[in-house]
């Protein structure tokens, strides 16, 4: 799929506690898009199988890693693609990579990403409005670097050369904006900051930083491995946690592990089966945190052992869902140890390839479920553009623009999304454009070629096509010729559709839009299961259901203000 990646600065944006949560089912987590996070272009190998691991793993790479950072995650995406526990994600992938032609993340084929690893560093302070963490990944994969094709990937905009102490890395023209390195032929390190990237170059030249690699060294051969250095966490979260302490009835028994460690380290192995090792590291107190996990651990039986006995009691059989879900937490909680070793305090846990197997299959919808949310989130938000665009565009013209706008010979028909990409920061893009030719042109047909993301649904099947369509004919937004002002819209722009999803085989350049004669209906939607987006004239988004009285949509789509009915 030809989607475009989401500016960057949204790519890696995640929380360290969040990243630490969803290890799991990170590797899985590469079919969401959201996030339109891990969806990106490029061409993929359809082909590719990835082998299983069965040796041991080795070390991740955290030289690179500053050593006043906030925390680290590390995940290995090609070995845990090739075990046998995530055969059912790995067909999702190979689904996923027939249905789109470039399924990938910068360029790399999932299956091909040796490692990724995430460093999370504490922003400098004293700046209003600035995030507190800055994030820097370092992309590993087990092939060549397209670089040329990562570049186009990165962003949009345009790189420019930089050098920093004998290294050369690509920067856009912002003071302190995106930047990717080049390690070697098969390795990169992207940031949505040139700032946070030169920590990371300092470090690279600083020979006896091994700070990071001891502090992951428990669980370093893991499939996926992170850290947290718990004295800068309390500094950024302290009075948050407090705040949150009172509410929860058990942090005396966590209080000790988020008061005295100093560092937390997380691994996660699956290799036939899954082991989890959470490592907890300080000089002192380490009697106190073993208590402390172990008395978590106890807890934790015990209410099993309550919930098994009400059920029983209440005659209220568990449904089979449910007993599986007990069954897996009693199997955790039953090989749940926790060791100390000095000042090292270790809970570990492991699962037998079976379970796991079940495992990875009980969680694959709600992956399906996340991935589907985030894919509605990015269709809102193209609307959301696409009617800030129209506006902006009225705003210069005094009306909207007509469904369809005449060349400069007065005769040839274009898009009014054509019209409206110099509002969607594609300027060079509607120059590229000839006007003064048919849609369909040997050279227009090349522009039709390109995904502009505003108007492509995630989850269309053929990116080129338009997704959003706006409705034509007498009454309507876009029913006369020449564009309609918005004083026009008599029947209140919070109440009438100007543009909507709907599933057509209709390039995003050509003049094509829906026809509405005012009696029935045409069919909208076909992305989400449910119902459509529609963009309304204040600027709004809503989600409209598929039941939806045909007589309150018939009002909603034109601008006369008689019978008008509110937007539901």
């Amino acid at each position: 799929m030809l989607t475009v990646l989401p500016p960057f600065r949204n790519c890696f944006r995640l929380s360290v506690l969040n990243s630490l949560l969803i290890t799991v089912v990170i590797a899985s987590s590469l079919l969401a898009a959201g996030s339109q996070d891990l969806q990106a272009q490029g061409k993929t190998s359809r082909d590719s199988k990835p082998e299983a691991a069965t040796t041991k793993l080795k070390p991740f790479r955290m030289d690179l890693v500053p050593e006043d950072a906030l925390g680290v995650l590390a995940v290995r995406p090609a070995q845990l693609l090739g075990e046998k526990a995530m055969a059912p994600v790995l067909q999702l992938i190979k689904q996923e990579q027939q249905k789109y032609s470039d399924y990938n993340f910068l360029g790399v084929d999932p299956t091909k990403l040796e490692t990724i690893t995430i460093m999370y560093l504490l922003a400098e302070s004293g700046k209003v409005g600035q995030k507190p963490v800055d994030f820097v990944s370092v992309l590993n994969s087990t092939q060549k670097l397209d670089q040329k094709l990562v570049r186009k990937k990165f962003t949009k905009t345009n790189l420019i050369e930089s050098r920093y102490k004998g290294k050369t890395f690509l920067t856009n023209t912002s003071p302190d904006g995106d930047a990717l390195l080049f390690l070697d032929e098969k390795s990169c390190i992207i940031s949505d900051k040139a700032s946070a990237l030169k920590k990371v170059i300092d470090s690279m030249q600083d020979q006896n930083n091994h700070t990071w690699t001891k502090r992951l060294q428990p669980v370093e051969t893991a499939s996926i491995a992170g850290a947290v250095n718990m004295q800068k966490a309390r500094l950024l979260m302290g009075g948050m946690v407090q705040a949150l302490s009172v509410k929860i009835p058990i942090w005396p028994l966590i209080s000790p592990v988020w008061d005295h460690s100093e560092i937390v380290a997380l691994g996660i192995t699956l290799q036939q089966k899954l082991s989890l090792d959470l490592a907890f590291s300080q000089e002192k107190n380490s009697p106190e945190i073993k208590q402390a996990l172990q008395g978590l651990l106890g807890l934790g039986q015990n209410m099993l052992q309550q919930m098994n006995a009400a059920s029983k009691q209440t005659n209220r059989p568990l449904q089979p869902a449910q007993k599986s879900q007990m069954k897996l937490v009693e199997q955790i909680l039953g090989s749940t140890r926790v060791t100390q070793n000095e000042d090292l305090v270790k809970l570990s846990t492991s699962l037998n390839s079976e379970t796991c197997t079940n495992m990875v299959a009980a969680i694959l919808p709600g992956i399906l479920h996340a991935r589907e949310a985030a894919r509605r989130s990015v269709s809102k938000n193209n609307i959301k553009r696409i009617m800030l665009a129209l506006h902006n565009y009225h705003f210069t013209h005094k009306h909207f623009p007509p469904a369809v706008v005449m060349g400069p010979d007065g005769k040839t028909p274009h898009s009014w999304r054509v019209e409206l990409l110099p509002y969607l920061d594609q300027q060079e893009l509607y120059d590229q454009y000839r006007m003064n030719e048919p849609w369909d042109s040997p050279h227009n047909r090349k522009i039709a070629e390109t995904v502009v993301s505003a108007f492509n649904n995630p989850n269309s099947e053929k990116s080129t096509n338009a997704s959003y369509f706006v409705v034509t004919g007498p009454g309507t937004v876009f029913g006369n010729k020449t564009g309609i002002k918005l004083s026009e819209i008599l029947g209140g722009t919070t109440n009438t559709i100007a543009v909507l999803e709907a599933k057509r085989d209709i390039p995003w350049t050509k003049p094509a839009d829906i026809p509405f004669d005012g009696k029935k209906v045409p069919e909208f939607g076909g992305f989400h299961t449910g119902g459509y987006h529609v963009g309304l004239c204040d600027g709004s988004v809503k989600f409209l259901i598929e039941s939806i009285d045909k007589d309150l949509l018939k009002t909603l789509l034109t601008i006369s203000a008689d019978q008008k009915q509110p937007a539901p």
